[in-house]
């Protein structure tokens, strides 16, 4: 009966399809404007994908000092590029973000160029 109990056990794990992980970390939006929308992607891979709003958040979140939850579908890898699209239309690309190690991102610029903190 056990090994019965263990076969059926084995068969099921091995049944059920690889589910993508849910992820998400805090962007905070040092840019100096306001985000339209994010979108994100495995690192130098071009696949875009929006992030998943959350009904509650606020407009405020999206504002240069705000803070929002980027909530995505986590592939196999850690490292992910971020693009910020502004309410001006421009949009920019922060790469190689390791979502794995950090919860914390916060977007800026420097001399021009796309930088970005992870704690």
């Amino acid at each position: 009966m056990i090994r019965t109990a263990m076969a059926i056990a084995a068969v099921a794990m091995f049944a059920v399809p690889a589910l993508a992980e849910d992820w998400d970390f805090v962007l905070a939006n040092n840019t100096g404007k306001p985000i339209k929308g994010i979108d994100i992607s495995a690192a130098g891979a071009g696949s875009w994908v929006a992030n998943k709003v959350e009904p509650e958040a606020k407009k405020s979140d999206t504002k240069p000092g705000g803070r929002m939850t980027v909530h995505f579908d986590k592939g196999s890898g850690c490292k992910y590029d971020v693009k910020a699209t502004f309410a001006d239309d421009t949009s920019a690309i922060w790469s190689n973000i390791n979502v794995c190690d950090n919860a914390y991102v916060t977007l800026n610029y420097a001399n021009g160029a796309p930088t970005f903190k992870a704690s």
